[in-house]
């Protein structure tokens, strides 16, 4: 995601009206000091309200239109941002950049149309202090606007880019049962790990090659063993994943966690995606007994398993050949 902050209000005026006395400060000296001030306001007005306009316009046109986006973006974004908000704040926005570049329009005509007389270099300063007052006004109005704006550039820029045209493999279970671990041990990546429940917040991606190609692994948040309506926006991320990428779905299980929890779980996500495949992948083996590990094995007996640890590599093997 390659959207960008807009500046805060006194920042961006500060920024569009050092343009215009730049421009001031570089225009000609006419034959008379009125033609002068009148051709210099002239050159702040159109320059800080070119740049203020791009500034606005850019923000509004590059923004994805989530209408138009892959349903699995759709419902990440959704999922993230108050996409109502964000509307209404890119509405106000493109509002005030059409404003802006109306009312630069009626105060260089304004200025054009001034002829030297008696009191017209005060008229032609009025003009431009006229248009830099309603300038900034409309700008600091914006302040509620750009700062949700900014918030939600700043949610978006954190998400993972996902090719969701393409088979992958995906990382479900509980929370805290080593997805995060598992992922940077059979990919590239290197995330963040850490010893408490929801530490993917988010989706995590991963590569290995196959066939001289990358494949995607995405590390999907924890999954409590609870009704789907009852799940919080971050357990909704993974339900996103698993509803709109096609590709298998590795269920990490604990076994020094509760298994019937997972079990549950596990049951719910192959009742929910029927059309994914499933392995599951036994993690932390070693802080289990043989007995313990067979018990485990057993009750997981319908799915394809692999043993985290010696078996490793053959997780490795299965996914690239």
């Amino acid at each position: 995601m390659s959207l960008k902050p807009l500046e805060e209000p006194d920042k961006l005026l500060d920024a569009a009206f050092g343009r215009g006395r730049k421009a001031a400060r570089t225009y000609k000296k006419q034959a008379t000091p009125f033609y002068t001030i009148k051709g210099k306001e002239i050159g702040k007005i159109d320059k800080s309200a070119e740049y203020l306009i791009d500034r606005l316009t850019l923000i509004v046109t590059e923004f994805p239109n989530v209408n138009k986006l892959d349903p699995f973006y759709q419902d990440l974004y959704s999922s993230v941002i108050d996409i109502d908000e964000i509307k209404k704040a890119l509405s106000s926005i493109s509002s005030v950049s059409k404003l802006i570049k109306t009312i630069r329009r009626e105060s260089i005509v304004d200025l054009k149309e001034l002829r030297y007389e008696k009191g017209s270099i005060d008229r032609a300063k009025q003009v431009s202090k006229k248009y830099f007052g309603r300038t900034s006004s409309l700008i600091k109005g914006l302040d509620k606007q750009i700062k949700s704006y900014n918030a939600s550039v700043k949610k978006l820029r954190e998400l993972p880019s996902i090719d969701t045209k393409e088979e992958l493999y995906l990382l479900a279970g509980l929370p805290n049962v080593g997805k995060s671990t598992l992922l940077g041990k059979i990919t590239s990546s290197k995330p963040k790990v850490a010893s408490f429940p929801f530490t993917t917040k988010g989706l995590n991606v991963g590569y290995f090659i196959k066939k001289h190609l990358p494949v995607q692994v995405i590390d999907t948040p924890g999954l409590l063993d609870r009704e789907l309506h009852k799940r919080n926006k971050i357990e909704l991320k993974a339900i996103n994943a698993f509803q709109h990428l096609k590709g298998t779905i590795i269920f990490i299980v604990d076994p020094v966690h509760s298994l019937d929890k997972q079990q549950n779980l596990l049951r719910e996500l192959k009742k929910l995606f029927t059309e994914k495949g499933f392995m599951v992948v036994i993690n932390k083996s070693d802080l289990v007994s043989e007995e313990e590990l067979d018990r485990v094995k057993k009750l997981f007996s319908d799915y394809f398993i692999i043993i985290e640890g010696e078996g490793l590599d053959n997780l490795r093997k299965e996914l690239v050949e």
